[in-house]
């Protein structure tokens, strides 16, 4: 989770801050760019990121218990299959979703200098479909001057959160690799939190007129921060397969 909470803090610096800059445009149009109905923005965004963590662990635990399923099946009629038997399975599936996370991390990371197309040109129908719901949920009633009450707040940061987004879905695969839907909703709950003063910041950055030449180097930055989660990736996924040892900090494993 440290490793995902580190990614949304600076993995955000280059990509939230040019992708996003346009959300926090559109919720302008609402009034909700400050104050505690910007809270409330951010608070349903990282629900979303919550509920969609939710069930990226559940589809890696369905992945990793198909994986043992069949073992688990076999240790009913037989009592000497014990879970130590069933282990490397389990760590197969794990450990290639852990690598499978640390390509994706790397290629943001190149989409992220200019280097290779950005991977939500893949997704760009649904971003479409997005984009006009969110300008549909953002029009300002005619003739009313009232901004945004708690509950149209809170729902335009839960339509936020399921913007696509590469980054995101380099953090579900961390999710899925959780194995487990409540660690799965708690990644994505860390990752949320670390894009949160990024995004936080947007709500002033979008009234300013050329706010993204106002921080140098976002981009560098962020993939530079993107690429060490790759790598924290393939050292897990590669000591999951027992081809390198895991590293602990106290009782936080590294990878």
């Amino acid at each position: 989770m440290v490793a995902v909470f580190v990614l949304g803090l600076t993995g955000s610096l280059g990509h939230c801050a040019t992708m996003c800059g346009g959300v926090s445009v559109l919720l302008a149009r609402r009034g909700v760019t400050q104050g505690w109905r910007w809270l409330l923005v951010q608070l349903g965004r990282i629900c979303s990121y919550g509920i969609l963590g939710g069930l990226a662990g559940w589809v890696g635990q369905g992945l990793i218990m198909g994986m043992g399923g069949e073992q688990m099946a076999h240790s009913h009629h037989d009592s000497d299959v014990s879970a130590a038997t069933l282990l490397p399975g389990l760590n197969v599936w794990q450990g290639g979703l852990a690598l499978l996370t640390a390509v994706l991390a790397f290629y943001i990371a190149l989409a992220m200098l200019g280097r290779v197309p950005s991977p939500e040109l893949l997704l760009v129908r649904v971003t479409r479909a997005w984009g006009r719901l969110m300008r549909r949920l953002t029009i300002q009633p005619k003739q009313s001057t009232e901004q945004a009450g708690v509950i149209t707040a809170f729902g335009l940061g839960i339509a936020w959160g399921f913007l696509p987004c590469g980054l995101v879905l380099a953090a579900l695969l961390a999710a899925a690799v959780a194995g487990s839907p409540l660690l799965g909703g708690l990644t994505m709950l860390a990752f949320g939190v670390g894009t949160l003063p990024l995004t936080w910041g947007m709500g002033l950055l979008a009234r300013r007129p050329n706010w993204q030449t106002a921080v140098p180097h976002l981009r560098t930055i962020g993939a530079v921060a993107v690429v060490l989660f790759g790598v924290q990736m393939s050292l897990r996924g590669l000591a999951m397969w027992g081809w390198v040892s895991h590293l602990h900090l106290g009782s936080v494993m590294i990878w």
